[in-house]
């Protein structure tokens, strides 16, 4: 994966549900698959069983462990190892089989990975006892290198990498934004607290407004 060995958010942590769903992702043009295991950890992985190339993201997960759609085969949380082949119920799993897995953390309500074999030097985000309200996530066709120097254009400052701070509205927001291929950014917008129910369109509006100013911007 030709990306920097960072801590990179790539999605929302509420997206992924407990033992439950599969979210694919892009960090630099490289799908992903996103999980909760049963046990409540999430996992980062090759969108891509090593069996057939299937993506994993069709799969389901059962417990701590994800089942790919196409053969059923299993694979642990953690260390991507394969744990079962249903075709072959009473031969050993041949233990080299096994998911490319990435370090994946969750922090400030975001699942953030690092696309290095290891984290080490890289210090991994601040955890932020408030995680905040996930406000939307939305594309902008720009790099990410154009991003940062946009949105400071917009009056947001950065206050880590890939994150910055702002205000819509009177109202204090904070962006994440993903590199998910060399030209195209995926942004996640937080706020402190929730908008009364009769306001959340005019949050959408401004955000929608937020991301047509800094496309032209950056442009």
């Amino acid at each position: 994966m030709a990306v920097s060995p960072l801590w990179h958010p790539v999605a929302a942590a509420q997206m992924l549900r407990g033992g439950q769903n599969i979210v694919a992702a892009l960090l630099a043009g490289q799908p992903l698959a996103l999980w909760r295991s049963g046990s409540g950890a999430v996992q980062a992985w090759e969108d891509r069983c090593p069996h057939r190339g299937v993506p994993l993201s069709m799969g389901r997960v059962k417990g701590d462990q994800l089942a790919c759609a196409y053969h059923g085969w299993q694979f642990a949380a953690q260390d991507g190892r394969c744990t079962a082949i249903p075709a072959m119920p009473d031969r050993p799993v041949p233990g080299k089989v096994c998911v490319k897995t990435y370090a994946a953390l969750e922090r400030q309500g975001m699942v953030w990975v690092n696309p290095a074999d290891t984290a080490a030097g890289d210090a991994p985000p601040a955890q932020d006892p408030a995680a905040g309200v996930h406000l939307r996530s939305l594309g902008v066709d720009l790099p990410v290198a154009a991003i940062g120097a946009a949105l400071e254009r917009s009056g947001f400052d950065q206050a880590a990498p890939h994150a910055w701070r702002g205000s819509l509205d009177g109202v204090a927001t904070r962006v994440y934004a993903l590199d998910a291929t060399p030209q195209w950014c995926l942004l996640h917008l937080f706020c402190d607290h929730a908008p009364p129910a009769d306001q959340w369109s005019r949050r959408f509006a401004e955000i929608r407004a937020l991301r047509d100013a800094i496309e032209q911007r950056g442009a």
